[in-house]
């Protein structure tokens, strides 16, 4: 054969497999790009939900905090009266249990303040909740508090009561005031940059 028609056949060869790899490459690597798009645009939709879910949790914790503190509140007046009842009962030597309507209100406001608790996940602010349910129930659920006591003793006895359960509302209300803030004060990508952003960047 003439060694100028091989010479051509071969270059031709060689040029025809160089443009085959060429292609192939270029195709291996618009696939690589394609992979890393879509894992990228995975991670992105996985941070958005992570963020859509926390954010719908943050939302049910704080309108579940500020529908407590107005149970709270509505406890503490009730036990607030229930003290007051049970004062004046004593100034007169009776010592009795509270009038069924009353009763039932404590109950109804024990009741719903305790509902609500069990919905928050923060420990703190259960802790600090059950704490106060039990000094409501110790002042009264039994009115031994102003047994046989009279004169300055009553009173500073009634006092010392009112103050306590002041202090204890105060503190509990403190307590549910910055967990609310924290929950007003979250951002989305507070969460993202965090574990879940880890996690996601893993799948």
């Amino acid at each position: 054969m003439d060694p100028s028609l091989v010479s051509q056949i071969v270059v031709a060869a060689a040029t025809l497999i160089a443009g085959f790899i060429g292609h192939l490459l270029a195709g291996l690597n618009e696939s690589r790009r394609d992979k890393r798009t879509f894992r990228h645009d995975r991670q992105e939709r996985a941070l958005e939900r992570a963020d859509q879910r926390e954010d719908k949790r943050r939302i049910f914790q704080r309108e579940t905090l500020l529908a407590l503190q107005d149970a709270l509140q509505a406890m503490a007046r009730h036990t607030g009266k229930a003290i007051h009842l049970d004062h004046m009962q004593a100034r007169e030597g009776k010592y009795t249990h509270l009038p069924e309507t009353l009763s039932e209100d404590m109950l109804t406001s024990t009741v719903e303040v305790r509902r609500l608790a069990n919905r928050i996940l923060d420990p703190e602010v259960r802790d600090t909740i059950d704490d106060f349910i039990e000094l409501s129930s110790r002042f009264t659920t039994v009115p031994e508090h102003f047994r046989a006591l009279s004169g300055n003793d009553l009173e500073d006895q009634f006092f010392a009561m009112l103050n306590e359960l002041s202090e204890r509302v105060n503190a509990t209300m403190d307590v549910l005031g910055q967990a609310i803030r924290r929950e007003i004060a979250w951002q989305p990508n507070d969460f993202s940059s965090g574990e879940t952003a880890s996690n996601a960047r893993q799948s």
